[in-house]
């Protein structure tokens, strides 16, 4: 009697186990013709890489160590489904398999993968035979990884070795791939060059500048140049000369030059009627000094400022030797702004002079101080503007530019030393001639 009971439990487990092993190996056919259908497949070292067979908003999504990463970025489960719809519940059922059953899942569709398994004469051979067909340096383990690697005003050069999470940008310079990048690839104002070995995940756009790429590199996104890049006529590939694109960002930053130029003169004169309105009895003496005697003021300011930095360093290293003078280092910022504020006097006080003098020949002398100092001001800076609009005019004017732009710069120059030296004089001895009121 107790024989019966145990019989027919060995029948169920077999029968159950039998069916298990029936459902076991129907259940991954079935998941394998649904992502044949639906994706083009492709087995890699540590995962698969599928390619929606329609087109549509993914290009490539990755299973690697059960996590997905959709076109280079690591996605969720409800970013999956927003993006893929109904195929992402397929891709979510492959990333739950190890790395493993998902080779042997699809190794019927690569049987030169497994063809070296089986052959036993050339047992030393078999480590090494599956790594011949990748690049050099395939192995991102072993390779010198970088998040992203983005560069102003120069050019930026991705080793063989070198693997780039995120993004390669190069503004007014170029971008060399060799390596493998992630994501995008973008130069503006420059070239992109992808060597034979090269690979990018996502698109490599070029703004100004043309794409060199070997035949062998690998571009999963799109391509998108834009510019004055080469132009095919009828078979012949032409290209326009480099002169108008060295016109061009010349203008540019000719532009940019003139921009800034104009906002620093605004505040030059903000602050110099800022210092009208505060001390304007004292800009009248300074202004008077300067004009009495322009060469010692001169000589002063310039000996001052040639002065300067030893005495700042002899400063800093007597205060620090002195110990108990290591506080008095926290007065320095206020040293260096209360020379600024000599300097600025000092400026405006020329300006003054010299606004004073335009107004009365232009027989607009009732203007009131205001408008003599940032008359005085606008002289001063004056050739420095007009060199910054003829270079405007592109490179063909550069010498022009070049001259008038150092002349600008030493007349400014001048009015601040003299008017540095100006306020020393002031300071430091009677003044030689009485203010004008």
């Amino acid at each position: 009697m107790s024989r019966q009971p145990i019989g027919l439990a060995l029948l169920f487990v077999l029968t159950a186990g039998g069916l298990a092993a029936q459902t076991n190996r129907a259940v991954p056919d079935d998941l394998r013709r649904q992502a044949e259908r639906r994706f083009e497949v492709l087995t890699v070292r540590d995962g698969l890489v599928l390619r929606p067979q329609s087109p549509g908003r993914v290009k490539t999504i990755e299973i690697r160590g059960g996590e997905i990463i959709v076109d280079g970025a690591p996605a969720t489960g409800a970013e999956l489904r927003d993006r893929l719809g109904a195929d992402a519940d397929v891709v979510i059922q492959l990333s739950y398999l190890d790395a493993a059953a998902q080779r042997s899942l699809f190794g019927a569709a690569a049987p030169a993968a497994i063809a070296p398994v089986p052959t036993p004469p050339q047992p030393p051979a078999l480590p090494t035979s599956p790594s011949l067909p990748e690049p050099p340096g395939s192995d991102r383990e072993a390779r010198r990884r970088s998040a992203e690697r983005i560069r102003i005003g120069g050019s930026v050069r991705v080793e063989a070795d070198e693997y780039i999470a995120g993004d390669v940008v190069a503004i007014g310079g170029s971008a060399t791939v060799l390596g493998e990048v992630r994501g995008e690839v973008v130069s503006i104002g420059g070239t992109v060059e992808l060597g034979p070995n090269a690979r990018v995940h996502q698109n490599v756009t070029v703004i100004g500048g043309t794409l060199r790429r070997d035949p062998t590199a690998r571009i999963d996104g799109e391509t998108h140049e834009v510019g004055f890049g080469a132009i095919d006529l009828n078979g012949v590939r032409w290209s326009p000369p480099s002169l108008r694109r060295l016109w061009l960002g010349w203008t540019l930053g000719a532009a940019y030059a003139l921009f800034a130029t104009l906002i620093r003169i605004a505040v030059l004169c903000l602050l110099a009627a800022l210092v009208v309105l505060i001390a304007r009895d004292y800009v009248e003496i300074v202004s008077a000094r300067a004009a009495a005697e322009p060469l010692k003021a001169g000589a002063i300011g310039f000996l001052a400022q040639v002065l300067f930095l030893p005495i700042l360093v002899i400063t800093i290293i007597l205060l620090v030797v002195t110990i108990v003078g290591i506080p008095l280092l926290l007065l320095l910022p206020f040293a260096l702004l209360g020379l600024g504020v000599v300097g600025l006097v000092g400026f405006t006080a020329v300006g003054y002079h010299l606004g004073r003098i335009v107004m009365e020949r232009l027989g607009w002398g009732n203007h009131g101080p205001y408008w003599n100092t940032i008359a005085g001001v606008l002289l001063v800076v004056s050739p420095l503007v007009i060199a910054r609009l003829i270079g405007l005019g592109g490179g063909i004017l550069f010498p022009m530019t070049l001259g008038l732009g150092f002349i600008g710069v030493l007349i400014e120059y001048l009015a601040w030393t003299i008017g540095f030296g100006a306020v020393a004089l002031v300071r430091f001895s009677k003044p030689a001639v009485s203010p004008t009121v």
